[in-house]
């Protein structure tokens, strides 16, 4: 059976192993039942404007995508769950104990699982037919690596427009 890991770009699993044993410092729902996982260091912004005031190291966020949290062959919360408002959603994300990240895999063309030490796994889930991003992740020194259903990963800047795909 050909690895899930094997799907990734070689320059993505490059790029991204830095981001090993980094443990989750932040987690959040934004509008839309988007979510925002930060990894490492945080680091502080100073923008008053924003719920939290730091971001993580590295972030992996989706705009798009439906997500859902798993542990034990159980889904422990997921963009689709029936809340009246993300706070229900934040406030769950804050009880799970997610632990340090281990591994990013593409489950299929469309989708993708970012696992940790914990045995908790957040799916990515392709719920679009357009080329929108559907999973995005932030490293540091201004990089940016994105996964759509069309165009597969990419890497790009994240201080500059990127150029067309």
């Amino acid at each position: 059976m050909k690895s899930r890991q094997r799907n990734i770009d070689l320059k993505v699993r490059a790029l991204i192993k830095p981001m090993m044993g980094k443990l989750c410092c932040n987690k959040r729902v934004w509008s839309f039942k988007s979510l925002a996982l930060g990894f490492g260091k945080k680091v502080h912004h100073g923008n008053k404007k924003l719920v939290d005031n730091f971001y993580g190291e590295w972030e992996i966020r989706t705009y798009c995508y439906a997500w859902r949290v798993v542990k034990n062959g159980k889904i422990l919360c997921g963009s689709k769950d029936a809340v009246d408002s993300v706070d229900e959603l934040n406030a769950v994300l804050k009880r799970i104990k997610f632990g340090h990240f281990i591994s990013l895999e593409q489950l299929t063309n469309f989708d993708v699982r970012v696992a940790f030490d914990t045995g908790i796994a957040v799916d990515f889930l392709a719920a679009v037919s357009d080329e929108d991003e559907g999973l995005v992740i932030f490293c540091p020194e201004n990089k940016t690596i994105k996964f759509t259903v069309g165009n597969g990963w990419k890497i790009g800047p994240s201080n500059k427009p990127w150029p067309e795909w």
